[in-house]
């Protein structure tokens, strides 16, 4: 998920983007009045992903093409199969994990990145439940699962999805905590459309585990200039995997089981604010400094940090006691209603959804502490967001892994309660979840 970046708006935080490739245009002209015929060419369709991305010809080269090679992009070419950019899982499910990758399965960019993770750990990928051959193919089709899909349509704004499929995937290799948790969100992702196959699904808890491990490994060695990289890219990707457990129900909520581990889902989707604060000048020459400035620009116009009651959502401000008078050290419901009433007014937008998914990231402790405690208000204000995000599903389809349920059990907790007070504010967000009000 994303968030914003606190890099000040001076100029040092203006980022060149890196690897630009120039778009050339061309000025047909007549010479004398001679109309020139086009030469007859062929168009190819089997280009590089990072070719077709820019709208320049590929001269499909293997295993990189000239332009890649050129920019120092990633070359990857897709495998006939694949070229969605959809969260639905093409491949055939049975064959996930069973048989060793070829030319006509998987690209040879892909498989060569797997094998040297491979290398560089020992061989570990190959786990007890099955060969080297299948652990192999998994993780190619992971990998493979991640690229095509999983980084289009499910982590944060088009140009953190941009860096995710290109500068990232360089930190991948180097990096295995990083490649771990990208293999953990691509069998995620197969297991979530394709569900059934046990292989795959011990494949993911291995994935998880291990970039769980290294991740932590790496975090209690400090935020470095050489860490950064990969430490914001895996803390991203792991507070999705979070948010899309393999089975979850209104019931198991933390609102009713009582238990403070059941709520380490929301509390982690604060990490990566955490770690950017922790990293400080150190973002400036991050490979997400260009796509974090981007959106902290946006959500400052979108906010306007000096914002005026009047510019609160009125029925919230009322419920939480927001008043001229009012700031986040007086009021624990201040910032998280601040932040919010903006984004219930925007268009139904892949845009706008993205970024009114960054709420839950930019939590004060206060208020994730009233939250823990099952305050009214506090929840009321939590379900209005996860409304918002489950009208926004069609663009955000994490949604229905953990949010729309965890609206459900805030909806029928409060409504149990019967408190007169509350009982209004449920309209907006029982309606947008599909919870039918008893009242």
């Amino acid at each position: 998920m994303e968030i914003s970046n606190p890099i000040s708006a001076q100029g040092e935080s203006q980022v060149v983007p890196l690897n630009p490739i120039r778009r050339w245009q061309t000025t047909f002209q007549a010479v004398e009045g001679q109309y020139h015929q086009r030469r007859s060419h062929k168009k190819s369709r089997n280009g590089c992903t990072a070719c077709k991305k820019r709208r320049v010809k590929c001269d499909e080269r293997r295993p990189t093409c000239y332009r890649c090679q050129k920019y120092g992009a990633l070359c990857i070419y897709n495998s006939p199969s694949s070229g969605s950019s959809s969260l639905t899982h093409t491949g055939n499910p049975q064959q996930l994990g069973v048989e060793q990758p070829s030319s006509t399965n998987f690209t040879p960019s892909v498989a060569q990145i797997i094998t040297k993770l491979s290398e560089g750990l020992n061989g570990d990928i190959a786990w007890i439940t099955g060969g080297s051959n299948t652990a192999f193919s998994i993780a190619v089709a992971a990998f493979n699962q991640f690229l095509d899909s999983t980084s289009h349509g499910s982590l944060g704004t088009l140009r953190i999805r941009d860096v995710m499929r290109t500068d990232m995937i360089h930190i991948a290799c180097k990096t295995p905590y990083l490649m771990y948790t990208i293999l953990a969100a691509g069998t995620l992702h197969i297991n979530r459309t394709c569900p059934g196959s046990r292989t795959c699904e011990l494949a993911e808890a291995y994935f998880s585990q291990h970039a769980v491990a290294l991740f932590q490994t790496a975090i209690q060695s400090g935020v470095t200039p050489n860490s950064i990289d990969g430490l914001i890219s895996a803390c991203m990707i792991m507070g999705l995997l979070s948010l899309y457990p393999p089975s979850f129900s209104a019931a198991e909520s933390w609102v009713f089981t009582g238990k403070p581990s059941d709520m380490n889902w929301l509390c982690l989707q604060g990490g990566l604010f955490c770690l950017i604060a922790e990293a400080g000048p150190l973002l400036q020459d991050c490979i997400w400094a260009d796509p974090f400035s981007y959106s902290h620009e946006w959500e400052g116009k979108l906010c306007q940090y000096d914002i005026k009651q009047g510019q609160f959502h009125e029925a919230l401000a009322g419920l939480c006691e927001i008043n001229n008078l009012s700031s986040q050290a007086t009021n624990p419901y201040y910032n998280a209603v601040r932040l919010l009433s903006p984004l219930l007014m925007l268009e139904t937008t892949a845009e706008n959804a993205a970024l009114s998914a960054t709420w839950i990231g930019r939590l004060e402790h206060e208020y994730v502490a009233l939250l823990r405690q099952r305050d009214r208000r506090a929840l009321v204000v939590l379900a209005h967001w996860m409304g918002l995000l489950c009208i926004l599903s069609q663009f955000e389809q994490w949604v229905e892994g953990r949010v729309r349920q965890e609206c459900v059990a805030i909806c029928m907790y409060l409504e149990h309660l019967r408190d007169p007070i509350i009982q209004p504010f449920l309209d907006y967000p029982a309606s947008s979840c599909g919870y039918t009000l008893l009242g």
